[in-house]
């Protein structure tokens, strides 16, 4: 079986209300996935799921191996892959249960395996990004001006409204994790551009440029960032008061856009 499209869930998987219909152990040159290769029912379709956190969410961000999950998912055909995310509020006006398709990031991680070209990689020389290397060369510099595909964040963003919700543009800003960020890192978040903060676009986003991927983000916000509250609500609180309704939105905007998305090449 191969899937055209396919999907990477962060936190809130389980709440997301996919029919898991198989779940698909495997191996990858990179070591283990985070998830079983899952194939889930989107209305007449199937579309292969990785759970970025694992099925039970035992994976922090800094542990989840990013190479042996977008791996996994190429090698059962994906080509166009969506990524939903929850993410912390900091531009104004934007909140929890809100949406986002961002376009552009800012990465302040550290440590993480960022390109399936690193030493003693395997199974390198089927990404499209390394292709065209003379076999002595192991690293190759894609272009990452514009990390997201213009396309698929166009339909994302169309999905949304048509399920009646707004969405917001802006920057992602990448942290490290697992903790959340301090008052202080927030408001450099801010001044740097950032509309909105997560833990786990990044290498996710880069290693989909490798693959030749169309890949897109769309987000939830289930807190406000740190010192971003106005009403000084715990972060811990808000996030169980958002999760959960954030999570339903995404997954009506997954069902909304998947049948333009099947065997279609971005």
């Amino acid at each position: 079986m191969t899937d055209s499209l396919g999907l990477i869930v962060g936190s809130g998987f389980d709440r997301l209300g996919l029919d898991v219909a198989a779940r698909s152990p495997t191996k990858t040159p990179y070591g283990e996935p985070s998830s079983p290769v899952l194939t889930v029912r989107i209305g007449a379709h199937r579309v292969a799921c990785i759970a970025r956190h694992g099925e039970r969410h035992a994976l922090a961000p800094h542990e989840i191996n990013y190479r042996a999950n977008l791996w996994a998912l190429h090698e059962r055909g994906v080509r166009t892959c969506i990524g939903l995310n929850t993410v912390g509020a900091i531009a104004p006006g934007f909140g929890p249960g809100d949406l986002a398709v961002p376009d552009q990031l800012i990465d302040y991680t550290s440590g993480r395996a960022a390109t399936f070209g690193a030493e003693g990689a395997v199974g390198r020389e089927t990404a499209p990004a390394f292709a065209a290397l003379p076999p002595s060369m192991a690293v190759v510099h894609v272009d990452f001006t514009e990390p997201f595909d213009a396309v698929l964040r166009g339909r994302l963003a169309a999905a949304v409204a048509d399920c009646g919700y707004g969405t917001r543009r802006g920057t992602y800003g990448v942290t490290q994790g697992p903790r959340l960020e301090t008052a202080a890192e927030i408001d450099r978040l801010a001044r740097d551009g950032c509309a909105m903060v997560g833990m786990t676009a990044m290498p996710e986003a880069v290693l989909a440029r490798e693959l030749g991927w169309a890949y897109a983000i769309c987000a939830v916000a289930v807190n406000y960032a740190a010192g971003r509250s106005p009403e000084g609500v715990p972060m811990a609180a808000e996030i169980a008061a958002s999760l959960g309704s954030g999570m339903a939105r995404l997954g009506e905007v997954v069902r909304r856009v998947t049948p333009s998305l099947i065997g279609d090449e971005l």
